[in-house]
């Protein structure tokens, strides 16, 4: 009898470490009254990364009032990722282009290079010292104040761990995790790859490479720059609860997330820059490598510019003034020291000049933004607790946590006329009338629980969140009888279309 095949929601994992949509600006959805009042309050469900949050921060000039971003995740070792991620990408003492590598390693690889897991356990040091002084703020906005004590404590033994830079078989780790995903097709995995990616990856995102899908699916590494990556990527590492022939229940350490979608739908499938789309010889000139860096590239320079770039021989030129300057920075510090420069004025000192320009470069947010992370159970710490009563003016819920609080559970604590944003299953490898389903089902939800469904919102969003493609690729359209053969849509095409290439569908809520 042959092996049941696992389901995709297997090969997905427990804990989700990166998103499955595309990133957007939480301001772009915010009712017209929440953008008018003092505090907007926004609650994003299970996000597994902070794709959002960057894309809003460089938004915050044209919004007048203050921003409270409540962030639920269903694991502690997430929200610590998510504040050491922030710290990468807004560390203004090394370059935009060190920050992007660093970041793209840490985020989606399961092995990094030295240098990367090095500034790994520095900016771990770093956070573990703020929590020691103050266990529920870190900088630069950051709050854990709603955090149990327990929970908190459990947040300083992560950030204990990474910062002594334990070794790991993440290898044996990924390795495990394929193994029991493909069963007795583990033999035949470039195979099952090479399927995937042509009958599921083309549809909804083939910008994506197939050799780089093809390497993560394989290997679980998604940028491999300047050598081969040998260090373990720590903050991927999460417990889930099992249980032991033996001994019962037991916390199991390990890789527990994505090993089918891939980390690069969060940054590295949608870009506003059309040369990105370009093609030769029916083949795209770019890859979604070259847009994930393009668009962090572009985030962490508004977020936090810095003028410094890095040469070869790993020192930092930093333009001061029109001249070029050389400053050395000590990765374990990360702080510029002083600098000589080859004119006549003899030794600047490099760290007032780095912290004059990072304080009028760098605006303080902190007055402007705050991140409160939430953990525990959903529904009885977040959806009936009534301090959060009527407070959220915009909801958003990832795909992994809609049957969780896709109801009446969360009128309470939604305001009258709030946006609630359902990620969709675009971009997860199922069959186009599944994700129709899925989108159907999320109606039905939003129906039951009285809303009202957005559909023009629907609509833009799948315009804003595609891009140019080719006759002969599946754009999801009803055939055109037209055209020839080769332009014309399967009968499962043109049953899915629209909703199969809905990113997210919204629900304004009534009451």
């Amino acid at each position: 009898m042959a092996e049941q095949v696992q389901p995709v929601s297997n090969g997905m994992g427990s804990h989700a470490m990166w998103g499955y949509s595309p990133g957007f600006s939480l301001l772009d959805y915010l009712p017209i009254d929440a953008k008018k009042k003092a505090e907007t309050n926004i609650l994003l469900i299970g996000p597994a990364d902070l794709r959002h949050l960057f894309e809003t921060l460089p938004m915050m000039a044209q919004h007048a009032g203050k921003l409270n971003v409540y962030i639920w995740e269903d694991t502690l070792e997430c929200v610590v990722r998510h504040m050491i991620l922030f710290k990468i990408a807004t560390d203004q003492s090394a370059s935009v282009e060190a920050r992007f590598q660093t970041f793209l390693e840490t985020f989606g690889n399961i092995e990094v290079h030295k240098k990367t897991s090095t500034t790994i356990q520095a900016i771990a040091q770093r956070i573990y010292k703020e929590i020691s002084k103050d266990s529920e703020h870190v900088a630069p906005f950051f709050d854990l104040s709603l955090l149990k004590f327990k929970e908190r404590d459990h947040v300083e033994e992560i950030l204990s761990f990474l910062r002594k830079g334990k070794t790991l078989d993440v290898k044996l780790f990924w390795t495990n995790r394929t193994r029991h995903y493909l069963g007795s097709r583990y033999d035949a995995m470039e195979n099952i790859v090479d399927w995937d990616y042509h009958m599921h990856m083309k549809y909804y995102a083939p910008i994506i490479h197939k050799l780089h899908y093809k390497r993560w699916r394989v290997k679980g590494i998604v940028v491999e720059r300047q050598g081969k990556c040998t260090e373990p990527n720590c903050t991927l590492a999460s417990f889930i609860e099992a249980r032991h022939r033996k001994r019962g229940p037991v916390q199991v350490h390990g890789f527990w997330s994505d090993i089918v979608v891939s980390p690069y739908i969060s940054f590295g499938v949608h870009t506003t820059e059309i040369k990105f789309y370009e093609r030769a010889q029916n083949q795209y000139k770019k890859h979604s490598v070259d847009i994930c860096e393009h668009n962090l590239k572009k985030l962490f320079g508004s977020i936090a510019p810095c003028n410094m770039v890095e040469t070869i021989d790993g020192d930092v030129i930093e333009v001061l003034n029109e001249e070029k300057t050389e400053c050395k920075v000590d990765p374990a510090s990360a702080e510029p020291r002083t600098l000589e420069k080859s004119s006549s004025s003899g030794k600047i000192d490099c760290k007032n000049e780095f912290q004059n320009r990072k304080t009028s470069n760098n605006p303080n947010r902190s007055e402007q933004v705050n991140v409160r992370f939430l953990t525990g159970e959903l529904k009885k710490m977040v959806l009936k607790k009534s301090r959060y009563e009527k407070l959220f003016d915009l909801v958003f819920v990832s795909q992994a946590h809609a049957h969780d609080c896709m109801s009446k559970d969360l009128n309470h604590v939604a305001s009258e006329g709030s946006v609630v944003i359902a990620e969709t299953v675009k971009y997860l490898p199922v069959k186009l009338q599944q994700k129709k389903l899925y989108v159907e089902k999320l109606r039905q939800l939003g129906r039951e629980s009285e809303w009202k469904s957005i559909d023009e919102m629907n609509i833009k969003a799948m315009e804003r969140f595609s891009f140019p493609m080719p006759g002969e690729d599946r754009g999801h359209a009803p055939a055109d009888e037209s055209k020839s053969e080769k332009g014309k849509r399967t009968k499962e095409e043109m049953e899915s279309h629209p909703e199969c290439m809905f990113p997210f569908v919204f629900f304004k809520v009534n009451s």
